[in-house]
């Protein structure tokens, strides 16, 4: 009789230990996978930079460079304009302020600027989740925009709050986040940013008042016209990081802190449906996120349960060509077919 209670422990010690044993991290890219994404790049003609493989702080960095300019060599140590991939730290950024007890995902925007029609119904989750009803109405700008005040004045003078809250991809969410983040914080955005989330992770950015010409992979458009650009993209677009940072801080501050994580994916919605919130697509058990401005573009891939990444830092392609190179990339990678949806489904 003791010895079947034994035999019946022992089988549950065992039973217990596989089940909160965390899942091994999958082993480095094969051969023939860096074979297969390096065939994608060539066959593409893509002029950039592939980053791959799991929980790691120095990615494999697989090249294919198409042009002898050493201005427009793509390399993971040179600054690069992230465009959107920025919209994740600005989306940890509030989940920070969140746990400080500063504002929460109710909060309505006309706490803030009681102005902006329909604010009262437009929460900061709405932000996150691209579904506040607001578009960017930008004029053209012959100049950079002189910095964080000047951007927040441009901003609000320039843009349309229809009262819908359907999906409605829309940098200005992104924006009025990193203006949320100045007032409830008492600081400028980036420098919360840099003190609450860059710096713990190693890494750091750049405004696109601070870098030089010589300091930037070029994608052969006009420098001042990049700058501009990007001034009008305050919290989704308008710093510059290598591509080697943002992998260091892609998992130092979000895939490394489970509690941050949970929050994130515990927005997902139906099984087989991609949702959006804080800056990433989210369909268990993957990651994904675009960036594309003025030539520049990246674009990523990840499997939260295993650490597998692969990003693609490039400068010759048309959003299109992203789009399509994604797929590509993607089952390269991890060996399986994934159909792009055209639109946030929840």
């Amino acid at each position: 009789m003791m010895r079947g209670r034994w035999r019946i422990i022992l089988m549950l010690i065992m039973v217990t230990s596989v089940l909160i044993t965390p899942m091994p991290i999958k082993a480095a890219a094969s051969q023939q996978q860096a074979a297969d994404i390096q065939q994608v790049l060539r066959e593409n003609k893509v002029n950039g930079i592939v980053l791959i493989d799991g929980h790691v702080h120095n990615p494999r960095v697989i090249s294919n460079q198409t042009s002898d300019d050493p201005r427009l060599v793509v390399k993971a140590d040179r600054l690069f304009p992230i465009a959107s991939f920025q919209k994740l730290m600005t989306g940890i950024a509030i989940e920070r302020l969140v746990e400080q007890g500063k504002l929460s995902l109710a909060t309505p925007l006309s706490r803030y600027w009681p102005s902006i029609p329909h604010g009262h119904q437009i929460s900061i989750q709405r932000l996150m989740m691209h579904t506040s009803g607001l578009t960017n109405q930008e004029p053209p700008l012959n100049r950079p925009l002189g910095g964080e005040k000047e951007q927040e004045h441009y901003l609000l003078r320039h843009y349309r709050s229809s009262g819908h809250f359907t999906w409605n991809y829309a940098d200005i969410d992104f924006s009025i986040l990193a203006m949320i983040i100045r007032t409830a914080s008492r600081r400028s955005y980036r420098g919360f940013l840099n003190q609450q989330i860059l710096r713990p992770a190693g890494m750091q950015v750049k405004s696109y008042q601070q870098v030089r010409p010589g300091q930037v992979t070029r994608s052969g458009d006009d420098w001042g016209q990049l700058q501009t650009a990007m001034s009008k993209e305050l919290g989704a677009g308008d710093v510059f990081c290598t591509p080697q940072d943002y992998w260091r801080f892609y998992h130092r501050a979000f895939l490394e802190q489970p509690h941050l994580l949970r929050r994130f994916i515990a927005k997902h919605g139906p099984a087989g449906k991609e949702t959006y919130f804080g800056g990433t697509y989210i369909e268990p058990p993957y990651l994904h996120a675009n960036g594309y401005l003025s030539g520049y573009s990246c674009t990523l891939y990840c499997n939260y349960r295993t650490k597998q990444t692969i990003m693609l830092f490039a400068n010759n392609l048309s959003y299109s060509q992203l789009r399509s190179l994604s797929g590509q990339l993607y089952h390269a990678y991890f060996g399986d077919y994934r159909e792009e949806q055209s639109q946030i489904n929840y």
